[in-house]
């Protein structure tokens, strides 16, 4: 747009015309990079989740301790720090085996659903809500028992990350139906 070109126009007239051309692509930007963080937590998860199964308790115990040992040291009564130690040195094989499957199961689905979303797949779309949905609903389940603010504040991202998926699931719908 050139400067001739807006003579004669009001502010609110320019502002409508920058907001509409700027929001979907701001929209669709965020909801690229949500989705990319997603689906790099998700390859993360499959990860971790595989290599949690294979490494051994007395193994998982000395890496807590290590990881934690400066924080012990500066203080002794830190509540993350000690509860970590603690769950590590009273996890059962059966919580190990949990905690590998949910990894790598959760870690999939979002490893599947983010290559949907990135092919602008419109199946994904709904099934990405749902699935964020129950994992929304799941971590405010567990919010509940542990008051842990990193539960809550990743429920709050998937709830940003849930929006914008559905405004994008608009979008490409709109597409495909124009494109018919």
């Amino acid at each position: 747009m050139s400067f001739t070109l807006l003579r004669g126009r009001g502010r609110a007239d320019l502002a409508a015309e920058v907001t509409g051309e700027t929001s979907p692509q701001l929209v669709h930007r965020l909801f690229a990079a949500s989705v990319l963080i997603k689906g790099v937590d998700g390859v993360l998860e499959t990860i971790g989740g595989i290599l949690f199964m294979f490494v051994s308790p007395k193994a998982l115990n000395s890496l807590v301790i290590f990881l934690t040992a400066h924080e012990v040291s500066e203080d002794p009564d830190d509540w993350f720090a000690t509860s970590l130690r603690h769950a590590v040195h009273n996890l059962s094989s059966d919580t190990k085996l949990f905690v590998s499957v949910y990894l790598v199961a959760h870690g999939l689905i979002k490893v599947f659903l983010v290559a949907g979303l990135l092919r602008k797949r419109l199946w994904a779309y709904p099934a990405a809500l749902w699935f964020l949905g129950i994992f929304i609903l799941y971590q405010l389940y567990q919010f509940s028992h542990t008051h842990s603010p990193g539960l809550l504040a990743l429920s709050a991202f998937d709830i940003f990350v849930a929006s914008l998926v559905r405004l994008e699931y608009r979008s490409q719908k709109q597409r495909a139906y124009a494109a018919r």
